[in-house]
């Protein structure tokens, strides 16, 4: 069930990443719009839980918005924040994987070293905050317990296996 989720997020990453990055270069607005996609689908489904064959199911009473918000900030957003802290500290403006797809600005190379990034302490300092987060980002996926991790207890939601999909 772990992989399956794993997987699901990390097409949901991706199909975010591939629309949302030739618009604006920019990590923050990326990490925004996968948090709201995740939101805006999560009484529906997200094309990577589709494809892996996952479905999030909340209490009968429906899942109310603050919890929604709530379990996509956990979800999403932190890692998300993780990455795009990681990658200021580094000084880095885009990666190489848009590089390769052939997705860069003319006037920037993607993946080159621009050395603007935090100087002094600062840079340090938000590149080991940006990996804090990714590590808590996966303690907290790891902390899976039948089909419920932790911001799905929190949530009051679970991801089950959708009926009619085969299991390999």
């Amino acid at each position: 069930m772990l992989a399956r989720r794993l997987t699901a997020r990390l097409l949901d990453w991706l199909l975010v990443l591939v629309v949302t990055w030739p618009l604006v270069h920019e990590p923050v607005a990326v990490v925004a719009a996968a948090a709201l996609y995740d939101v805006a689908l999560l009484r529906f489904n997200t094309l990577g839980r589709a494809l892996t064959g996952l479905r999030v199911v909340g209490p009968a009473s429906g899942l109310k918005g603050g919890r929604m918000v709530a379990r996509a900030l956990i979800t999403t957003a932190l890692p998300g924040a993780g990455v795009a802290l990681v990658m200021t500290g580094l000084g880095w403006r885009e990666p190489a994987f848009m590089a390769g797809l052939g997705w860069q600005q003319p006037w920037i190379v993607a993946g080159e070293h621009l050395g603007t990034g935090p100087t002094g302490w600062l840079g340090p300092l938000v590149l080991i905050s940006g990996l804090t987060l990714l590590a808590l980002s996966a303690v907290e996926s790891l902390d899976l317990r039948g089909t419920r991790t932790w911001h799905d207890r929190k949530a009051g939601t679970a991801v089950v296996r959708v009926k009619g999909v085969s299991g390999r």
